[in-house]
C-alpha cells in the first residue's frame, strides 16, 4: 500500500493512494468515519449502491454528528432517495442544478471532507459514492490525513462551503423531485430500447473483439506469451465465476506473468475453445479450496480478466491443422498433446485462437 508520513506527532501529514485495490475508498472511508464528528460530501453522482458499500457515512448521520451532503444531476444518474437520507438534521443534502444545460459545463467533482475533534481526513480523485466508485472501479484518489488548521485540509473545507452556499445548490423540491423521474425514466427507456437493438449488440460485440485484439497485438509487440490453459467443463466455470486460475505445480504457474494472454480449451468430452483473458494479478498462494475435483486446492494462483467469450464456444478440432502447438505430429491422435494443465502457445498461434473465438462472437474481423 502506497503511503507517505510527512513530520512527526499529531501535526504530521499522512499521505496515501486509495485505488480500490491496495486500498478501496470503501475501507478509507469506514475507518474515516469512526471518528468523524462532521462530514463534509461533493460528488457529480450518488446511487443506492454507494450507501450499501459506505455504510459508515449513514452511521455518522444516526449518532448525530454533522453530513453535508452535495451531489449533482448531470444525466439523471444521481438517485434522489439515496441523498434525501441524509437529510436528517443537523445533516443535510442539496443538489448542484443548473437552469441552463451545458455538455461543457457538467458538475463533477469527487471531494470527501472528514473531521474530527483531533485531526481530518480530505479524499480528494476520482470515485464516486457509488458502488463502483467505492469498491469495483479502477480509481486514483488521494488521502491527506493531517491537522485542521492545515492549509490543505482549510482549502479542501472552503470549497466544499462554496459550492454548498452557491445559488445552484438547493434541497430537493417536490416539482423538481417529480421532473427530475421523469427525465430519468425517460432516458432509461430510451437506453433500454438501445440496448435491445440488434446492431447495438453486434457493435458491442464488435468492440469487445477489437479489444481483444489490440491487447494480442501489443502483447506480441512486447514479447509477453501466450497460454492454453487446459480444463474441465466443471472447473472452466469455477475459474470464469473467480476469474482465477489454480495449479498444483507452483514452478509450472511461476512463468505466467501480469499481461499474458491466455485461453480456455474445455478437454474431452467437450472439446471446444472457450473463452480468452488476460492475466491481471501475478502468480500467488491461496489454499481457499474453489474447485471440487478429487479435493484438489490448486493453491498457486494468479486472477484474469475476460476478453473474450463468445455465446458458443469453438469447436476445436479444426483449429488443430493451423496450430504449430502440435508440430508434425500425427493430427489424428491430437488430444494426447493437451493432456496437461497449460500449454505454451507461439505467437501464430495466439492469434489463430484469437480470430476463432473473435469470428464465433461476431461483428469482429477474423484473422
Amino acid at each position: 500500500m502506497w503511503a507517505r508520513q510527512v513530520g512527526k506527532g499529531t501535526s504530521a501529514l499522512e499521505i496515501r493512494l486509495v485505488d480500490n485495490k491496495d486500498l478501496s475508498l470503501q475501507d478509507a472511508l469506514a475507518e474515516a468515519c469512526t471518528r468523524a464528528d462532521r462530514v463534509r460530501v461533493a460528488v457529480a453522482f450518488v446511487k443506492g449502491s454507494g450507501l450499501v458499500a459506505a455504510p459508515a457515512l449513514e452511521q455518522v448521520v444516526q449518532r448525530g454528528a454533522e453530513v453535508r451532503l452535495i451531489a449533482g444531476v448531470d444525466f439523471q444518474l444521481t438517485d434522489l432517495a439515496a441523498i434525501e437520507r441524509f437529510d436528517k438534521p443537523p445533516s443535510a443534502a442539496r443538489v448542484y442544478l443548473s437552469a441552463q444545460s451545458s455538455e461543457r459545463a457538467t458538475f463533477h467533482p469527487k471531494v470527501y471532507l472528514l473531521e474530527s475533534r483531533h485531526d481530518a481526513v480530505a479524499i480528494v480523485g476520482s470515485s464516486n459514492l457509488t458502488g463502483g466508485g467505492l469498491v469495483d472501479n479502477l480509481e486514483a484518489n488521494i488521502l491527506l490525513r493531517s491537522s485542521l488548521d492545515d492549509p490543505v485540509i482549510a482549502r479542501i473545507r472552503e470549497y466544499h462551503d462554496k459550492l454548498w452556499t452557491s445559488d445552484f445548490a438547493a434541497p430537493v423540491t417536490e416539482s423538481f423531485r417529480q421532473s427530475y423521474h421523469q427525465l430519468q425514466d425517460r432516458r432509461r427507456a430510451i437506453e433500454l430500447a438501445l440496448r435491445s437493438e440488434a446492431d447495438y449488440e453486434r457493435a458491442q460485440r464488435g468492440l469487445r473483439a477489437a479489444v481483444a485484439e489490440a491487447v494480442v497485438t501489443y502483447n506480441a509487440g512486447r514479447r509477453g506469451r501466450c497460454w492454453l490453459l487446459i480444463t474441465s467443463s466443471e472447473n472452466y466455470i469455477r475459474c470464469i465465476d473467480g476469474r482465477v486460475w489454480g495449479d498444483e505445480d507452483r514452478g509450472r504457474l511461476a512463468q505466467v506473468k501480469t499481461g499474458d494472454i491466455i485461453f480456455f480449451y474445455v478437454k474431452s468430452p467437450a472439446k471446444y475453445l472457450a473463452a480468452m483473458g488476460l492475466v491481471t494479478r501475478a502468480p500467488y498462494t491461496d489454499s481457499t479450496i474453489l474447485w471440487t475435483d478429487d479435493e484438489r486446492v490448486y493453491s498457486h494462483r494468479f486472477n484474469f480478466e475476460l476478453l473474450l467469450r463468445p455465446p458458443r464456444p469453438v469447436s476445436f478440432r479444426p483449429l488443430v491443422p493451423h496450430l504449430e502447438l502440435f508440430g508434425m505430429q500425427d493430427l489424428s491422435n491430437w488430444g494426447v498433446h493437451l493432456q496437461a494443465a497449460m500449454k505454451p502457445l507461439s505467437a501464430h498461434d495466439c492469434e489463430v485462437l484469437r480470430g476463432a473465438l473473435a469470428g464465433a462472437q461476431g461483428g469482429a474481423r477474423v484473422a
